[in-house]
């Protein structure tokens, strides 16, 4: 697009806060994780108030908003985030959403792998932690990037890691 800024190499700002919070997880049993069950109040969502709700949409929700940025009102459901922003291709910083059994995934998508068969997703409840796991391309229904913020337009190279099998 004319005029089309262009981020400089490096990680948006919702990266920026979503790697801060890589090792957060879950806590088993009666206790819950605080940024986790105080957060969904704080985003809109008080109905929920634990870390076993599935919750990879109030991780990247929680992320935009403390990069000053919108996040869908339905953000508990990660299929909301399939019409977030605008589509785009991948590049870092990139909202991906994927079926899975029992319902859908999101996450930021921060790299792809050498052979280009996985995106390195950086997300929430992933094994009930945020981490960075393999997603396979073919898996990826949407793409979304947020309206209005200048794209990176870069997909790092990364090695192959662990493929993600638990997203809930």
């Amino acid at each position: 697009a004319r005029g089309a800024q262009v981020l400089p190499v490096g990680d948006p700002k919702w990266v920026i806060e979503a790697r801060k919070d890589i090792g957060q997880r879950e806590i088993k049993g009666p206790k819950h994780n605080g940024w986790i069950a105080k957060g969904w109040k704080r985003l809109g969502a008080g109905w929920y108030n634990d870390d076993e709700t599935p919750w990879c949409g109030f991780a990247v929700a929680d992320w935009l908003d403390r990069a000053g940025l919108p996040y869908p009102k339905n953000f508990p459901s990660a299929a909301s985030f399939a019409a977030y922003g605008e589509p785009c291709d991948a590049m870092l910083g990139a909202i991906g959403v994927k079926a899975r059994k029992g319902g859908n995934h999101v996450f930021l998508i921060v790299g792809i792998t050498r052979g280009g068969q996985f995106y390195k997703a950086l997300g929430g409840n992933q094994s009930n932690a945020v981490t960075i796991m393999d997603i396979a391309v073919g898996d990826v229904n949407h793409i979304r990037w947020p309206s209005g913020v200048p794209r990176s337009n870069v997909l790092p190279f990364m090695p192959n890691g662990v493929i993600s099998t638990n997203e809930a």
